[in-house]
């Protein structure tokens, strides 16, 4: 079960990084952060405040949401794990999603942070795991670079390890406050907060008299596919730690990255050379062997 939900939310994820290449040609990647965050944190509020003790969501909630210590530091690891997504943000706005992606996927922070602070248990799978997956990434990373300048490889490898220091890290964290909280209620935590993070960035980049002209049709049903990508993926990630070991969850994840590379061959036109494919197998086998021992 934990393994389904891990791969539900790496397709979410896969199509949501990709789609949003295309979003920040022509929005405000700030402005799309804060709209995104409206449509999730709303439904995640409707979930929480109105169905969470209904039979459905039952184990999605452990105890109420509460001010206190481990509510302030359920935001500030909201705070933290945004800054992975700002991160990659900006990466994919200056150097390929071919580029960007595989550095931002690597696990080594993950890894530390689960091992050192977390205590998790480390196992021979893994390092294999972790070994073919990392392989499969720096094999996709260095040939997409010899299609990139030189400005665009700096700011790839520079926003993709940003956003893998932030997103790994703060992966490995979330048992906490899913241990807390439950997934749903994580989920309305985190997401509140990247919605609220975004203005916040809206307003420090002097974007907010700009704040209504993105608000059209066309604009508005960008938003509400972002957002579901993003309540369907988050929600899908968070449920699967009650099921599986950090560890495996962060492997398996990966698939995820694999995904949106190859939406970025599909759909941006970023050739894939022998070598990128022989990247994305390893990544494969580096998931079949996390996911037959789990």
């Amino acid at each position: 079960m934990g393994i389904l939900f891990v791969l539900i939310g790496a397709l979410c994820f896969a199509v949501s990084n990709a789609y949003w290449k295309k979003v920040t040609q022509t929005i405000p990647y700030q402005i799309g952060m804060f709209y995104r965050g409206i449509f999730a944190s709303t439904i995640f509020s409707i979930l929480y405040f109105g169905f969470r003790e209904h039979a459905f969501f039952k184990g999605w909630t452990v105890h109420t949401l509460s001010f206190g210590n481990p509510f302030l530091l359920t935001i500030a690891l909201s705070v933290f794990n945004i800054f992975g997504l700002v991160f990659f943000l900006r990466g994919i706005q200056r150097a390929p999603v071919s580029i960007v992606v595989p550095v931002s996927a690597i696990k080594l922070f993950t890894i530390l942070t689960a091992v050192f602070i977390v205590g998790e248990v480390w196992k021979a799978n893994y390092l294999y795991a972790f070994i073919f997956s990392t392989a499969g990434l720096l094999l996709l990373y260095f040939q997409g670079k010899e299609n990139a300048s030189v400005s665009e490889q700096k700011n790839g490898m520079l926003y993709g390890v940003l956003a893998s220091f932030f997103w790994g890290s703060s992966y490995a964290l979330y048992t906490y406050p899913i241990s807390w909280w439950g997934p749903l209620g994580f989920s309305l935590v985190i997401e509140t907060t990247a919605m609220l993070f975004g203005l916040v960035l809206v307003i420090r980049d002097g974007l907010l008299k700009n704040l209504f002209n993105y608000i059209s049709a066309k604009h508005i049903f960008t938003y509400l596919k972002l957002g579901l990508l993003l309540v369907s993926g988050g929600l899908a990630i968070n449920i699967s730690y009650q099921y599986l070991p950090i560890m495996v969850i962060n492997i398996l994840i990966i698939s995820s990255q694999l995904l949106s590379v190859l939406i970025g061959y599909f759909f941006f036109k970023e050739r894939l050379s022998p070598k990128q494919w022989m990247g994305l197998a390893l990544i494969i086998i580096s998931f079949f062997i996390v996911a037959t021992s789990a």
